[in-house]
């Protein structure tokens, strides 16, 4: 039988190039394109995955190695999501490694957990009588246990024990008695179970299937103009871009519905775990069981029995966020992009993708449609939009037919002059208190967590920073102070660390320290507060997010996972504090930033009845907070896309910034200045624009100093060539390494 050779890309190694092996006849079924292998390299078994199967080679036979083996306890990467991972190589000017694992959809198979499971050994009709007996001899306990199992098949120990108060030694003679057995049954968690149990649900069965809702003429000009290209194989890029409150949820869903009739399926992308309560809830209404759960809060286990349904074709929607674009899906029909202005979707590490870009490559290589929708898209999106190379769907009326809230700015250096101190303006402690006696609920936005922005000494006028960082510590209501880069954390001190003195303050307000305010402002209310400091135990967003909507919560408090997509029929009053905050982040998104979420913050009020929105600020004459206010993304945009014309940032040109790093701050200068000395030399990049080396508004982190250098230039391909010869001047300084960010 003829050989076959398989081109290998190895694990953990820094060649960046594959390796050939000989597919051994034993295994010729089992290899695969993207099928995780075990091969010998250097005399040691290494991992590696299949990127190509070929029939001939030019290389020495003899020379060869077969494979070992078809890793057992790992997924295999599909042909498409291989595809995908070469391209991500190509764009991000990453190893073919690095790019393979970051499509990997699970890194290796969790055991199936064993649990002792209890069955009935009688028959049902016996078990009225059997009780009633039972009661007479005062064994209640016996009698409970039989009346759960009379309507369950089997029950978990545990549950047994824990829920029913049952004990082990009541179990062991009722199993002697032949009333019930003991057995094992295999335990596969399913992520979505908490989420249900969380609404008061044990099994999707009990969800009450969605009633029909009634679409108006925008949304069905939008479902319909899909349907259109989707049955004459127009795989389209959309901007679904509607104000908030429009209904995109729904025209979205119905899609989905479309595509799944025709045999296909669907990726609906969110970019917070917080959003993932009401969109499971809303998905499970439609599809029932068919929905699968992607998110880094799952355990071991619970991903990889996700995966494997997707894998086996038992779902047809899979909900997370961004890492849920690397599910491996077959027959994908549609990927939705919720809320695709969002800066969650961008991956912060190497490689630094944003998701909308992987998306797009992902519908291509698929031959599936690309659906992004928000109220307020990325000045990109929108100018694609505009230009054509999209289609743009538009949703100008809320859904419920309820206005969009009313909005106010109040400039809070007018307060201060009043002699207003607090951090309610008297127009937002007045709408809170007329909130609380309707019963109507209020939002309250603050996107800074902690108690306080940061502690500094009143006599030498020095913060405290972390001594791994060249950043402030956060000020948190356990008296302590804490580094919101690296995690490190000092009890509060009581002399200042750099001159002795006592006079030391905390200035700012966080989330922690709104929440105290608020409390001592208004005490008979009820408040939550959600931030990630009040969220980090498992299921905590869920059950926050459930609680306020039952209504146990009169006044929410968070950072801005409160902001996005969630629909809350009660709130009438959204209060924005602070809403200048990130305006003054060095990045020119920065208007951008502020826009959405000032926008995305009063767009929770008023879903159901009358809402208003209160926008405090101490720069009310800001394009971006004037245009959120007015609820106008139009004249936000016309002033946005100006000033990134004059200064020349995306979209209209492409920009690669380099990140250069060391923890020996002589050689990370003499590396920056000289690499960028070089680019600068080089006579194809004379057009090229590159600013720096310059040191980033934090420029030590966890001990590693930091240079940063920007590269502007209108072609893309141009800066993937500077960022190669980068890393070839690169490998000259041992101690110095580079992250790259393009856009």
């Amino acid at each position: 039988m003829k050989n076959l050779f398989a081109d290998i890309i190895i694990s953990n190694t820094n060649v960046d190039r594959p390796f050939t092996y000989i597919i051994p006849q034993s295994l010729g079924d089992s290899v695969s394109l993207g099928c995780p292998v075990l091969i010998e390299l250097r005399r040691k078994v290494k991992k590696g995955y299949v990127i190509n199967i070929r029939e001939n080679t030019d290389l020495d036979i003899s020379k060869l190695k077969p494979i070992i083996a078809v890793s057992e306890r790992e997924l295999s990467t599909d042909e498409n999501l291989l595809q995908l991972a070469i391209w991500l190589k190509h764009r991000y000017g990453v190893s073919f490694a690095k790019a393979i694992s970051t499509v990997m959809p699970v890194k290796s198979k969790a055991e199936e957990k064993l649990n002792n499971e209890i069955f009935l050994n009688i028959e049902l009709d016996r078990i009225d009588s059997l009780k009633e007996e039972l009661i007479k001899l005062r064994k209640t306990a016996w009698a409970r246990l039989l009346e759960e199992l009379k309507t369950k098949q089997s029950l978990p120990q545990s549950y047994v024990n824990k829920e029913l108060k049952i004990t082990s030694t009541v179990i062991r003679r009722m199993v002697e008695e032949g009333y019930i057995s003991v057995g094992m049954k295999i335990k596969k968690n399913n992520p979505l179970q908490p989420v249900l149990r969380s609404l008061g649900i044990e099994k999707f069965t009990e969800i009450v299937k969605s009633k029909e809702y009634v679409l108006n003429e925008e949304q069905e000009i939008a479902i319909n103009t899909f349907k259109s290209d989707f049955d004459n194989n127009k795989r389209f890029s959309y901007l679904l871009h509607g104000i908030t409150g429009s209904g995109k949820t729904l025209v979205f869903i119905n899609m989905i519905k479309y595509v799944i009739e025709k045999g296909f399926k669907a990726i609906v992308l969110i970019p917070e775990i917080s959003l993932t309560y009401q969109t499971v809830f809303r998905m499970a209404e439609h599809f029932g069981d068919r929905v699968a759960i992607i998110n880094s809060k799952l355990s071991k286990n619970e991903r990889y029995y996700q995966f494997d349904r997707i894998k086996n074709d038992d779902a047809d929607v899979i909900i997370g966020p961004r890492s849920a674009i690397f599910a491996p899906i077959k027959k994908l029909g549609l990927i939705v992009i919720d809320e695709e202005h969002d800066s969650a979707y961008k991956n912060e590490n190497v490689p630094t993708f944003n998701v909308r870009d992987v998306a797009e490559k992902l519908a291509e290589i698929t031959n599936a449609s690309l659906l992004l929708a928000s109220a307020t898209p990325t000045p990109e999106t929108y100018n694609r939009a505009v230009n054509g190379e999209i289609k743009l769907l538009k949703l100008k009326t809320r859904a419920k037919n309820t206005a969009l809230p009313k909005v106010s700015i109040v400039d809070m250096r007018d307060e201060l002059k009043r002699g207003n101190r607090s951090i309610f303006s008297e127009k937002l402690r007045t709408l809170i208190e007329d909130r609380l006696k309707k019963h109507e609920q209020v939002m309250l936005f603050m996107n800074r967590r902690g108690y306080s922005s940061f502690v500094s000494c009143r006599s030498c006028g020095e913060a405290i920073k972390c001594k791994h960082c060249d950043v402030s510590m956060t000020l948190h209501n356990t008296n302590r102070l804490v580094c919101h880069y690296c995690g490190y954390s000092i009890e509060l001190p009581h002399i200042c660390p750099n001159c002795g003195s006592r006079y030391i303050a905390n200035f700012g307000t966080g989330t922690q320290k709104l929440e105290a305010m608020t409390r001592e402002e208004f005490p008979d209310a009820r408040v939550i507060r959600m931030d990630t400091d009040s969220t980090s135990k498992k299921n905590s967003v869920n059950d926050m997010i459930r609680s306020f909507a039952k209504g146990d919560a009169d006044i929410l408090i968070g950072t801005q996972m409160i902001v996005k997509g969630h629909d809350f029929s009660n709130v009438t009053l959204v209060g924005i504090m602070a809403a200048d905050t990130s305006l003054y982040v060095s990045n020119y998104n920065s208007a951008q930033r502020t826009f959405e979420l000032l926008t995305q913050a009063a767009g929770r009020a008023g879903r159901a009845k009358d809402g208003e929105a209160v926008i405090q600020t101490y720069k009310p004459e800001n394009y971006a907070i004037v245009a959120a206010a007015a609820q106008d993304y139009k004249k936000y945009f016309e002033n946005e896309i100006a000033y990134r014309k004059m200064v020349g940032y995306p979209p209209e040109c492409h920009m690669l910034t380099v990140m250069f790093s060391s923890k020996r701050d002589m050689e990370l200068n003499k590396c920056a200045n000289e690499i960028v000395k070089k680019i600068k030399a080089i006579s194809e990049f004379k057009k090229t624009v590159v600013i720096g080396p310059t040191e980033p508004s934090i420029s030590r982190v966890k001990d590693y100093y930091r240079k940063l250098v920007y590269i502007k230039n209108v072609k893309y391909d141009i800066l993937l060539d500077i960022q190669e010869k980068i890393e070839e001047n690169l490998s000259l300084y041992k101690n110095v390494g580079a992250v790259y960010d393009f856009n």
